[in-house]
């Protein structure tokens, strides 16, 4: 398989950052106000830190991968059939993350501003997009990624700011009323959303450990504030029970500025944050499993894998996806746990016996 190219730190952290906004701009305030009422913004820090100790993790392993990806490394440890059933079990992860994200973006545009167009064509039309970028290569988004991120933040800025005269402080009170527990759950599935995971695939094109340290932790940092401020925001303003109520409360959150009757209805603003950051978290995620499928087969050319497998996820998002009450109770319930196999109990394992077996490889400094 051909080498993508080689990014730096900087380059690393926007990916990271733009990966960590996701889908989670969207439904992260709803699912934190549903665990953990009015302490929902004590959930998100407490998510964002379980992140942050997890990206420990993928530090120390990723130290352990000298130049391989999460699955090349998997066949490095335990041997080809054991490693590549685990390695295809990642894939296999990966790719049911990114057909999922295609079912967030389908119903949310069907269900909140196209409500007339079909929920198939619009997933094809973001598809073929996909399908570009990928064939792009690594590097040609990356660097588009890095173009657009000041947009982000601006857009970002923009949304948040106006709605500052209308935080009402009381929606926060009384702080801890249920406990620990709620906040700790709220925590718990705010992690869980976050499938960092997938960037190991991308550790052996950055072009240093410390790059790949920095960007990691740097990304989740800005990416776990960015969440923060929307949650607080949301309770700030709707309070719980609206936010709780609502599929989509951030977009929700957009529609409530209104500055002298002259800035108004800015959820456009709402739509292209989570639209470009939708669209580089399902790039990640798509080229992760892609990656994954080439080297599992030992194939040197990747490109013709892409469309099928990039059509393909249209149609299984449409039996994963049935409606979005469905997608929300599964993913404030069962995601969570789930994905707990492939963002911790994998790589721990991974860790563990590539410290007692001989098949493991010298750090990288």
């Amino acid at each position: 398989m051909e080498k993508i190219g080689v990014i730096n730190g900087r380059s690393f952290g926007i990916l990271v950052t733009i990966f960590m906004i996701g889908t989670s701009i969207l439904i992260t305030p709803s699912g934190l106000a549903h665990e953990a009422k009015q302490d929902a913004w004590l959930a998100c820090i407490v998510g964002v830190g379980m992140n942050v100790l997890n990206a420990l993790l993928y530090v120390v392993l990723g130290k352990r991968l000298a130049g391989q990806s999460l699955v090349q490394y998997c066949e490095t440890v335990f041997g080809k059939w054991i490693g590549k059933a685990i390695s295809l079990a990642f894939v296999l992860f990966f790719y049911l993350l990114a057909t999922l994200m295609i079912g967030d973006l389908g119903y949310f545009v069907t269900s909140q501003i196209m409500q007339e167009t079909p929920i198939e064509v619009l997933q094809m039309l973001f598809v073929l997009v996909v399908i570009m970028a990928v064939r792009s290569g690594f590097i040609v988004y990356s660097r588009a990624a890095e173009v657009f991120f000041p947009w982000l933040i601006l857009l970002f800025l923009i949304l948040i700011l106006p709605l500052v005269p209308k935080l009402t402080m009381n929606n926060f009170l009384p702080v801890m009323e249920f406990g620990i527990m709620p906040v700790l759950r709220g925590g718990f599935s705010f992690y869980g959303l976050q499938e960092t995971i997938v960037l190991l695939m991308f550790f052996p094109y950055v072009s240093n450990m410390k790059a790949r340290k920095s960007g990691l932790l740097s990304g989740i940092w800005i990416g776990g504030a960015i969440l923060f401020i929307t949650t607080l925001a949301s309770i700030a303003v709707m309070g719980v029970a609206l936010t709780t109520n609502q599929l989509f409360p951030a977009y929700t959150l957009a529609k409530n500025i209104s500055i002298g009757h002259f800035l108004e209805r800015v959820e456009g603003i709402m739509i292209s944050i989570w639209v470009l950051s939708i669209f580089v978290k399902i790039v990640l995620t798509f080229h992760a499993s892609l990656l994954g499928f080439v080297q599992i087969l030992n194939i040197k050319d990747e490109k013709p894998l892409i469309a099928p497998l990039a059509l393909g996820m249209i149609a299984l998002s449409l039996v994963c996806y049935p409606n979005t009450i469905f997608i929300k109770d599964y993913l404030s319930k069962n995601w969570a746990p789930f994905a707990l196999i492939f963002t911790l109990f994998l790589p721990l394992l991974l860790l563990v016996v590539s410290s007692f077996t001989d098949r493991s490889i010298k750090t990288e400094n």
